[in-house]
């Protein structure tokens, strides 16, 4: 299974106790995924058509809870391993008790078709805190997906508009989280790439298991990447140690074969004839050599002073 079908699947065992979240929640998911028959301008069939079982579930185990109900299911399988799973309710009273107390608005019936598929989720069912926690689970269970987290950040929550990308933008923003909107294709969609960001929302959903999943997988990513900080810059440094190494010897060389090694002062000569025994040496280590000993400072001063006899004499 992926990270986004694991976080779904904690999703779905976690319904609430609290009618006012299970409408919430509900409303959400029939907002997304279902459409509504009407007969003139009466609505008498609902339909909720998705691809994932385990949101099937959860969208009819709110029903039954909510309002004692068992709507009529069907699978259609699509491919070796895709299948539709379709429930109806087709008795007007129930359709129209249902979007009264979801509180769902539909905005345009579309013509010659008899059915909406627009609907909006009032805010009536968002009062409390809990409830916008609901909604906002509702909707990325039927409608959103999150990578995984070893390969990169990123949560989104697709919608058939914009509206309704701005309304859950919007809801998603009280908590806190920033979001934000692109359209692709047909399709505006709301989503997020701060990682501490998707933590934030996988706390808000409440899938608690696949947060603290998600947080040592970041953890371990941190403690990599700080390593790999770490060592890069410890190359970065012998790499120009090592340049710095080869270049003092090249000039202590080219002096010793054009003037000698006397030609340099005493205190030079000592540590010229160290660096060039002891290439590998590190500056500290060429200080405790000399004697007295030296300090690192020292050292480089004393070094830096060689280069520029060697860059005299080359009438640099």
């Amino acid at each position: 299974m992926s990270f986004s079908s694991d976080v779904k699947a904690e999703l779905s065992g976690s319904v609430s106790s609290a009618r006012h979240c299970q409408i919430a929640e509900l409303a959400a998911m029939i907002s997304m995924v279902a459409y509504v028959r009407y007969w003139g301008q009466k609505p008498v069939a609902l339909v909720i058509v998705t691809e994932r079982s385990v949101i099937a579930h959860e969208i009819a185990v709110l029903i039954k809870r909510l309002f004692r109900y068992i709507p009529d299911s069907s699978v259609r399988r699509t491919g070796a391993n895709s299948r539709i799973y379709k429930m109806e309710i087709n008795d007007p009273e129930m359709v129209g008790n249902m979007l009264l107390t979801l509180k769902i608005e539909n905005d345009h019936i579309v013509p010659g078709k008899n059915l909406c598929q627009n609907m909006k989720v009032s805010r009536l069912d968002l009062r409390h805190e809990c409830c916008r926690r609901a909604y906002v689970k509702g909707v990325f269970m039927t409608s959103g997906s999150i990578s995984d987290p070893n390969k990169g950040y990123h949560l989104e929550i697709v919608c058939e508009n914009e509206g309704r990308a701005q309304f859950i933008q919007e809801i998603i923003n009280d908590f806190g989280v920033v979001s934000r909107i692109i359209q692709r294709k047909k399709y505006s969609v709301v989503y997020l790439k701060d990682g501490e960001m998707i933590v934030e929302m996988l706390g808000i959903m409440g899938a608690h298991i696949s947060l603290m999943n998600m947080e040592n997988i970041r953890i371990k990513k941190d403690i990599r990447n700080k390593i790999n900080r770490r060592v890069n810059c410890e190359a970065a440094n012998l790499n120009k140690t090592v340049s710095a190494a080869v270049k003092q010897m090249i000039d202590i060389n080219y002096i010793i074969e054009t003037k000698g090694i006397e030609f340099l002062p005493e205190g030079l000569q000592e540590l010229a004839v160290a660096r060039l025994e002891n290439e590998d040496a590190t500056l500290k280590e060429l200080g405790e050599m000399m004697n007295p000993p030296l300090g690192k400072s020292g050292v480089n001063h004393r070094l830096r002073k060689i280069s520029e006899i060697a860059e005299e004499m080359r009438g640099y």
